[in-house]
C-alpha cells in the first residue's frame, strides 16, 4: 500500500487520545492523626484519588484533619461546591477508609477561623481588645471596626520588654 492509498487522517498527530476517565480528586485539610501529611496524601492516591489543593470539577470530597478550620480557602471551596466532608479526627476513620479503598463524607464542615500570631482567632482577639478598652476608658462599638488608636493602646499595654515587664502606654 502506498502513501497515496492510505486513508486520510484529519486528527492532529500530536494529539493523544485518553480513553481513561479523569480520576476523582480529594482535598486534604489539616493533619490526619497518625499520618505525616505526605503519608496521608499517598494513602489517598493509592486508593485511586488525586489529591488537589483547590477544588475543581473532579473533586468529590474534603478530608478534614486536625487544624482544618484554619484553612479557610479549602473550606470555602468545599462549601461553594457542596462537597461532602470526612472528619479524619474521628479515631480510626481515615485508616478504615484507606483499608476499604474508599473515602466517604457525611460529616459537617468545620467553621473556618482566622488565627493571628498570638494563636487567638480574630473574634477572640477583638473581644479582648474591646474588654481592655472599656476597662481603660475608651469608647468602642459592640460590633464592627475597632479604632486604630484603641488597638495601638492595647498592643502597647500588652507588649513586654526583654526583662518581662510591661511597657507603659
Amino acid at each position: 500500500m502506498s502513501a497515496q492509498d492510505e486513508p486520510e487522517n484529519d486528527d492532529d498527530p500530536g494529539e493523544v487520545e485518553h480513553d481513561e476517565p479523569e480520576r476523582p480528586s480529594v482535598m486534604v485539610s489539616g493533619d490526619v492523626p497518625g499520618y505525616l501529611i505526605d503519608e496521608a496524601r499517598e494513602a489517598v492516591r493509592n486508593c485511586g484519588y488525586d489529591v488537589v489543593g483547590r477544588a475543581d470539577d473532579s473533586t468529590v470530597l474534603i478530608i478534614c484533619g486536625e487544624g482544618a478550620e484554619r484553612n479557610a480557602t479549602k473550606l470555602a471551596d468545599a462549601r461553594e461546591r457542596d462537597l461532602p466532608c470526612m472528619d479524619a479526627t474521628v479515631p480510626g476513620r481515615f485508616k478504615s477508609a484507606v483499608r476499604a479503598g474508599e473515602f466517604t463524607g457525611g460529616d459537617p464542615l468545620p467553621e473556618p477561623v482566622k488565627v493571628g500570631r498570638s494563636g487567638l482567632s480574630e473574634r477572640e482577639r477583638n473581644r479582648l481588645v474591646r474588654s481592655w478598652a472599656r476597662e481603660n476608658g475608651y469608647k468602642v462599638p459592640d460590633k464592627g471596626r475597632i479604632p486604630m488608636h484603641v488597638r495601638h493602646g492595647y498592643e502597647l499595654s500588652h507588649k513586654t520588654t526583654p526583662d518581662g515587664e510591661a511597657v507603659a502606654a
